[in-house]
């Protein structure tokens, strides 16, 4: 076997996670092929990346932005799509449903250890938060405040 075969199926399966997210993200991982787990800097980029699709299709400013971070959260319709826009390009939600299986192996694949298992104790806790409700953006605002609720230090980005 290769020396760095276990990172390759990692970082396979990580893509196999991810299917039809952006070239910008893909890259992302493919820079994590020796270790696949990244650093919080890294998360934070990687939010920044992702702000700057859904921001200004939502006219969010930066602070608004940033204030998700800290659990300030506008109640407005285009803040909740904002929060949707966030989630589907992290393929977290699709069609206003949480894709609960495949966040957690996402944040098992990626997340570094000392926030993995809260995140994942906290996707399991919101398993079904989502059922029921229509509308895409409001189902993706309860799931923000779910996730938040059961991980003070839940990383949004």
């Amino acid at each position: 076997m290769y020396p760095n075969m276990k990172a390759i199926n990692r970082l396979l399966q990580a893509i196999h996670v991810f299917r039809g997210v952006t070239h910008q993200s893909q890259k992302f991982l493919s820079e994590q092929f020796v270790n696949p787990s990244v650093t919080v800097e890294q998360l934070e980029k990687t939010g920044e990346m992702v702000r700057s699709i859904c921001q200004p299709k939502f006219k969010i400013s930066d602070e608004e932005a940033l204030n998700y971070r800290k659990g300030i959260f506008g109640q407005t319709k285009d803040s909740k799509c904002y929060v949707n826009c966030i989630f589907e390009n992290m393929q977290s939600m699709k069609r206003g449903k949480f894709q609960v299986d495949s966040s957690k192996k996402q944040a098992d694949l990626l997340l570094p250890d000392d926030i993995k298992g809260p995140t994942i104790d906290a996707m399991e806790a919101c398993r079904g938060c989502t059922d029921g409700i229509k509308d895409h953006c409001d189902a993706a605002f309860v799931l923000l405040e779910c996730l938040l609720k059961n991980n003070k230090n839940f990383f949004f980005p």
